[in-house]
């Protein structure tokens, strides 16, 4: 099994390859993540690459503590008048560095950093009309860490608690109560509280999961 380091920068060198297919005005296209436009994605994964915590930590004091309010201020800024060219470079520089990790990043389990990249991936791939093949041992691991990954904002451990999840298009089952069904991808997203993909889950657990992420 390939372990959660290398499916991280896999999903890093991925998300590279995207960005080499992009025009100006998909920098700019709105995300999953409502109210993130795709360039303020890619500051949000740029400042976990090269923010040390001290300095994080005064940022977010900057912002009374708000830690959403830090995060989205701080990432649209990050890249906010950067030429597709410049964050094209700047994402070369992640995938280069690899080891050792640098910012917040390395304080950070590499599952968290895998499950983030990939759910990343998504966010800013599905509003740009580039639909991937992930992977299916991605995306199996995703389906694990969904159900164990209880820190966060989004918290998809308590979004899934007391229910089974059973994707459709590779083998994974797990849980008890109600059942999720749907692809992968979209237990995945949905997990994670990207409410567009609950359209796509069925099941007598799907009702609970969309109230739960508000879709």
């Amino acid at each position: 099994m390939t372990d959660d380091a290398t499916m991280m920068w896999d999903e890093v060198a991925d998300i590279g390859s995207l960005l080499s297919e992009f025009g100006p005005a998909e920098f700019d296209t709105p995300s999953l993540c409502a109210g993130w436009r795709v360039r303020d994605v890619l500051g949000h994964m740029a400042l976990g690459h090269t923010t040390p915590l001290p300095r994080m930590l005064a940022t977010v004091a900057r912002h009374g503590f708000k830690v959403p309010k830090a995060s989205l201020v701080e990432s649209r800024k990050r890249f906010e008048g950067a030429t597709p060219d410049e964050i094209r470079a700047f994402w070369q520089t992640v995938m280069v560095a690899q080891h050792p990790r640098k910012g917040i990043t390395k304080m950070i389990p590499t599952k968290t950093g895998f499950l983030d990249h990939l759910v990343h991936n998504q966010d800013i791939r599905q509003p740009t009309g580039r639909p991937r093949h992930i992977p299916e041992e991605r995306l199996r691991r995703a389906l694990e860490l969904v159900r164990s990954e209880g820190n966060g904002f989004l918290n998809p451990k308590k979004n899934l608690a007391g229910l089974t999840v059973r994707a459709t298009d590779i083998d994974f089952s797990a849980g008890e109560g109600p059942v999720v069904e749907g692809t992968a991808e979209a237990i995945v997203m949905a997990a994670t509280g990207r409410t567009v993909a609950a359209a796509d889950l069925s099941g007598d657990g799907a009702p609970v999961l969309r109230q739960r992420i508000g879709a």
